[in-house]
């Protein structure tokens, strides 16, 4: 360990630390725009020059690395190395960095759609002049259109070449490069590419100030009219996390944002992910429970409606009753239906839905999006305790052994063939709980409005095995309810003992199955834990 001072700060950091690391630290900022933790160090910006006593001049904190020195070399007899960041040589520079980044920048914040959260921005109050000398005409070089999602508006940009970086040393695709020198350096893709690999709009996270843009976030609300959730994607089965940013008085999604978790997705995450919030405001939603009344689905009163599905489900003997878990449910949601299942009406019939979309993993230079898009299929899969699968059911359905069924649904692709929906038409009853309108609800004699993965609360996990919480950001529209919520009303209905909270359901999990033991959501926290963790941790100690 290294002995450092950095301004009146002395404490130690591991041997290679960088000036910028250190500092972090021990809470001081020193402004930079090129270095990003997760991408090689250029150096290139300036912004972090700073004062190291024993050195001529002043030296990139990015770049300069901390070690432990000999005795006799150490400064005053104690310190590895000294810093200073903040004395006047210092600032002098980073007014005269900041005083260059904007000759020909347009100064557009009133119309920047980063503004609010831009360094440049930021560094400018903080460390620039208030002044500027530059009396002559700006160099406007023309907007890009990148690719599908994402577009330069080159006279903002600052040449960092985070950007550059990304799709060199992350997602390994090469789309972009800085052409021509000095004075005339500007961003451009490579003749004859387009920036449209599935991570492009990391590009838009990673750029410090308002030159790469997304398409999706153009002409939107101010950043700071936002309400923000910490959540995980439903996307598929990674599990990103994300931060939801919404506003409450349209009850509408308008970005999602990945959020850093190393074991996870680092700081990155699909463009898929990012805009499937647009698929799920397209969805012809279900807003009311529906109850077949002669030939057609009627809206009807909520507990009415379950009143009717249970007294009908009862009809039926246990084993001609069967019930469709769902990997788009959180673990508490597939908990509580099986316990209907098995407990309230001694069902063994528990399948799990395999006819969602796949497609292969997409395979990039430092990340992986997985081609299973039910972002819970594996937490699914333990709570229903089964190994069968709606394939399974639907033979059992053909050949007359199940009349009844409870289907849970959910996500925004589920589709059924002609064939396999000519067979659940040979059901006696079925049930439909999901959130949209489908030829599956056209056949039900009960469809219940259930609510989207961004619209309620519970815990998912991985296909790493990592148990995360999701939280709600928006409200199910109209008159619709939770997975959690309807299933309360149905335990109630059962004559069973009634879980208030998805915390208490997860308490419930925690106790009943054995990789699941000793967690709880304070113990999850914001980056989840893995599946038997708490047990092997207590094994070992």
């Amino acid at each position: 360990m290294a002995f450092v001072k950095i301004d009146d700060r002395e404490f130690e950091v591991k041997n290679g630390a960088t000036i910028l690391e250190a500092a972090k630290q021990v809470g001081i900022e020193i402004p930079h725009y090129c270095y990003h933790p997760a991408m090689s160090i250029v150096a290139s910006c300036r912004m972090c020059l700073v004062s190291v006593q024993g050195m001529p001049k002043l030296t990139p904190a990015c770049s300069t690395r901390i070690g432990e020195m000999p005795p006799e070399k150490k400064t005053d007899g104690k310190y590895d190395m000294v810093v200073i960041t903040n004395d006047a040589v210092v600032k002098d520079a980073q007014e005269s960095v900041l005083e260059f980044l904007l000759l020909n920048h347009p100064v557009d914040c009133p119309e920047c759609d980063q503004a609010g959260e831009c360094f440049l921005q930021d560094y400018s109050f903080k460390y620039g002049k208030d002044h500027s000398r530059f009396d002559f005409p700006k160099r406007v070089p023309p907007r890009k259109d990148l690719g599908p999602n994402m577009l330069l508006i080159t006279t903002r940009c600052i040449l960092c070449t985070r950007c550059v970086r990304f799709t060199q040393e992350i997602s390994g695709t090469d789309e972009l490069m800085v052409r021509n020198r000095g004075g005339e350096s500007e961003i451009d893709l490579f003749p004859g590419q387009s920036l449209d690999n599935k991570l492009s709009m990391n590009t838009a996270d990673v750029c410090p100030v308002g030159a790469l843009v997304t398409k999706d976030f153009l002409f939107k609300p101010r950043n700071w009219r936002y309400r923000r959730t910490r959540s995980i994607c439903p996307g598929c089965s990674v599990g990103c996390n994300v931060e939801i940013e919404y506003l409450e008085e349209n009850n509408r999604i308008h970005r999602i944002k990945p959020v850093f978790n190393a074991d996870v997705n680092q700081w990155w995450m699909c463009d898929d992910g990012r805009l499937l919030y647009h698929t799920y405001h397209k969805l012809p939603r279900l807003e009311y429970p529906l109850l077949r009344k002669m030939a057609d689905l009627q809206r009807g009163h909520w507990r009415l409606t379950l009143k009717e599905v249970t007294r009908k489900l009862k009809e039926f003997p246990p084993d001609q009753v069967a019930f469709v878990g769902s990997g788009y449910a959180t673990n508490e949601e597939n908990f509580l239906l099986q316990k209907i299942a098995r407990r309230g009406l001694r069902c063994e019939n528990i399948a799990i839905d395999d006819k969602f979309y796949r497609e292969d993993d997409a395979v990039y230079k430092k990340f992986t999006i997985k081609g299973e898009k039910l972002p819970n299929y594996q937490g699914a899969t333990d709570m229903l305790a089964t190994n069968m699968t709606f394939s399974d059911l639907l033979k059992k359905i053909d050949a007359g052994q199940i009349k009844a069924l409870y289907y849970l649904g959910g996500g925004p692709h589920f589709t059924l063939s002609d064939g396999e929906l000519a067979i659940l038409k040979k059901l006696h009853y079925l049930v439909v709980q999901d959130v949209k309108h489908s030829p599956l609800v056209d056949i039900a004699h009960a469809a219940l409005a259930g609510a989207s993965a961004y619209e309620k609360e519970g815990t998912f996990t991985n296909y790493q095995q990592r148990v995360q919480r999701i939280r709600p950001a928006i409200l199910p529209p109209a008159a619709a309810k939770t997975d959690f919520e309807i299933f309360q009303e149905l335990l109630d209905l059962l004559e069973l003992p009634k879980i208030l909270r998805p915390q208490k359901a997860f308490e419930e999990i925690a106790a009943a199955y054995a990789d699941y033991r000793g967690l709880s959501y304070a113990n999850l926290g914001n980056t989840g834990v893995l599946k038997g963790a708490v047990v092997e941790a207590e094994a070992a100690s």
